[in-house]
């Protein structure tokens, strides 16, 4: 799977993206700040797009909302947060195919994204 992770802080982005590439076999590309994911979500496909609900210049939640409001809603979502109260995990949800709390145990990273996606009916279970 080609997955674009947009997450500001270096250590959870190197970590997750070793786990993704060596435990789960996905292509990763690392976007820093809300601005570049969009612009990496405009211009390349992916497969999955996993975005940190809070970013430098675009938040989580307004990247997936310029996607979909540019009709790009084809590719599933999942949000990272430390942002747990119920309303916020409301929102990551309603804007995405699901939501992962940090902290996070980045060894599970790939079967949490599975359990995510096979919820939504979006890969064999």
């Amino acid at each position: 799977m080609k997955i674009l992770l947009a997450e500001d802080d270096l250590n959870v982005s190197v970590i997750t993206q070793l786990c993704l590439e060596k435990i789960g076999g996905h292509s990763v590309t690392i976007a820093t700040d809300g601005d570049q994911a969009l612009n990496a979500a405009l211009n390349e496909s992916f497969d999955l797009i996993i975005l940190d609900g809070m970013m430098p210049k675009l938040s989580g939640l307004e990247v997936a909302h310029e996607l979909h409001s540019r009709g790009l809603t084809e590719t599933p979502i999942i949000f990272l947060s430390a942002k747990s109260e119920e309303k916020d995990v409301k929102q990551f949800q309603a804007m995405g195919a699901g939501f992962i709390a940090k902290p996070f145990d980045p060894q599970t990273i790939n079967m949490r994204i599975q359990e995510i996606l096979a919820e939504k009916g979006l890969i064999a279970s």
